[in-house]
């Protein structure tokens, strides 16, 4: 497991970006671990270290063989400090302090922290930490660490989604069509409400070109295998599966770029080091077993340059593209740049 974005945003914040050990004023820095962190240590930036109170080893500083596995990386277990007082509290196993010991000292801390904001200070900490946990909740519902292997399974020659992926979409997409964000984060507002047209478009066609392989998986429907041979009923059916086909392509490239806005502006607005350690979403293409490759797909600047227009051009606009290409040669976007397609909508 790991600190999840909530939890770190909870520590740091209630923490004044300091060591929590008494009497110890030492200003931290986040420790990401990669080399700019390593470069600010060497030049004598003191890193904070994010303590377990409870360590997650059996071997480890007061180890609780009945404490939840599942909360040891929580905001509640987390303790922090400078790299001194972190040695310190875990020497000999942590037999010098007791995990009573060191959550009295972390509410001791945090106490004197709130005590010192004044009341717009706390108001803007409080909402801050709201917002974490909805993204929080929102990674959760999103599924952001399978992503990559749902986008596989869309853009494979037939597509196709596991009964599981399929429901967790449409309880995504449910979720982001009832929410209502705080208005204090406007850009990360209007990222969330351009992924939520998004994802209702790619659901609104996975229900619409989409059939019941077995009672585990969906695969996109192709008629044109269901004929007796005739050529121009055949040329046609294939015609419409190229257009499902390819249309499901862009709306899972469009829903990637939209999972990547929020992420970028969730990193203004509410977290700068939110995700850094993770990073973007990227998108898995090709057919998984002759070849693959992992694309990394943003807005450009230009497509989010007018808050007035959402960079998502909707389903309809994609289709008369697609359906104008296809209209002389099914095979047309074959080997097509098929990322740059929405460019090409908006640019008409």
């Amino acid at each position: 497991m790991s600190i999840n974005v909530l939890s770190r945003k909870l520590l740091w914040g209630r923490a004044g970006n300091r060591c929590a050990f008494p009497e110890c004023v030492q200003e931290l820095t986040v420790d990401l671990g990669t080399e700019e962190s390593e470069a600010l240590a060497t030049v004598g930036v003191v890193m904070g270290e994010e303590a377990h109170i409870r360590s997650a080893q059996e071997n480890g500083p007061r180890y609780d063989a009945g404490y939840d596995v599942g909360k040891l990386d929580n905001y509640e277990n987390l303790l922090l400090l400078c790299p001194t007082h972190h040695t310190l509290i875990d020497k000999n196993s942590g037999a010098g302090f007791s995990v009573a010991r060191l959550e009295g000292m972390k509410a001791s801390h945090e106490r004197i922290v709130t005590e010192s904001l004044g009341a717009d200070e706390e108001a803007q900490r409080e909402l801050s930490e709201r917002m974490a946990a909805l993204l929080l909740v929102w990674e959760q519902k999103m599924h952001l660490d399978e992503w990559e292997n749902v986008t596989a399974r869309l853009n494979h020659p037939i597509p196709n989604l596991s009964d599981l992926a399929y429901s967790r979409m449409i309880d995504a997409g449910a979720w982001l069509l009832k929410m209502r964000w705080p208005k204090q984060f406007p850009l990360a507002e209007r990222a969330f409400r351009n992924l939520h047209h998004v994802m209702a478009d790619l659901l609104n066609h996975l229900q619409n070109c989409m059939e019941s392989e077995n009672e585990f998986i969906w695969q996109l429907r192709r008629n044109y295998k269901k004929i007796d041979w005739d050529p121009a009923a055949y040329e046609t059916l294939f015609a419409e599966f190229q257009r499902e086909r390819f249309l499901l392509y862009v709306l899972a490239i469009e829903a990637t770029k939209a999972i990547n806005w929020v992420i970028a502006e969730a990193t203004g607005e509410v977290d700068e080091f939110y995700r850094f350690d993770q990073g973007l979403i990227l998108m898995r293409d090709g057919d998984g077993l002759f070849k693959t490759w992992m694309m990394r797909l943003e807005y450009e600047a230009d497509e989010l340059a007018d808050e007035n227009v959402a960079p998502h051009p909707g389903r309809d606009a994609i289709i008369n593209f697609l359906d104008d290409g296809l209209s002389r040669n099914a095979h047309h976007f074959e080997g097509y740049n098929l990322a740059g397609v929405v460019r090409e909508v908006k640019a008409l």
